[in-house]
């Protein structure tokens, strides 16, 4: 990856949240997160992708299974 003053981006995609560039001369990955960006290369973002996948995944079912708890201590 080259310098990040040098190279020269496309967005990828972009929301409230993060905004994920591609520079299109090194090929190079930045993510932004309000004030910090962090630079992999695409291997690594699929990597990240998966991670955070099965983090998300896990949040919803742990989340999911709170309610259900909820709900059957509220019918008993």
């Amino acid at each position: 990856m080259s310098n990040p003053k040098d190279c020269r981006h496309e967005t990828l995609a972009y929301n409230g949240v993060a905004h994920v560039q591609r520079c299109l001369d090194c090929g190079g990955i930045s993510i932004h997160l309000g004030p910090v960006s962090v630079r992999l290369d695409d291997s690594s973002l699929e990597a990240l992708w998966v991670v955070l996948g099965e983090a998300a995944a896990e949040l919803h079912a742990r989340r999911t299974t709170e309610v259900m708890n909820v709900v059957r201590r509220g019918v008993a």
